[in-house]
């Protein structure tokens, strides 16, 4: 009976300090660790060509700050969803663009000249 005392209690603990690890975890949302993890489907972004590369179908962009990803402003290229993306825009002009964020594999999957 005395065993059976001890590993319940010691379960209970187990997981009392589990739950506590958790919420700690993210001090801005209590309860809600991991949630700032996810990233959104499509993220929109603005910024200036600086290359576009047909037969490698990229094209790279000086973008401004995403928040919604969480990416600071910088310049990367990125893979075009259709060539035909490409023939809308030239280096130099200023975009607003849409892509699937994936870190470098992200993907523009529209862009247009900024108005």
């Amino acid at each position: 009976m005395k065993n059976l005392l001890t590993r319940t209690l010691t379960g209970a603990l187990l997981a009392i300090s589990g739950v506590v690890a958790a919420q700690q975890m993210d001090p801005n949302m209590p309860g809600m660790a991991g949630m700032h993890d996810t990233k959104p489907a499509e993220a929109q972004g603005t910024g200036m060509v600086k290359a576009i590369d047909t037969a490698k179908g990229t094209i790279t962009l000086q973008h401004e700050a995403i928040a919604s990803i969480g990416w600071p402003a910088m310049t990367m290229p990125f893979k075009v969803a259709s060539p035909e993306l490409l023939k809308q825009v030239k280096v130099g002009d200023k975009v607003q663009f849409t892509l699937h964020p994936a870190g470098m594999a992200s993907t523009v999957t529209s862009i247009t000249p900024a108005q």
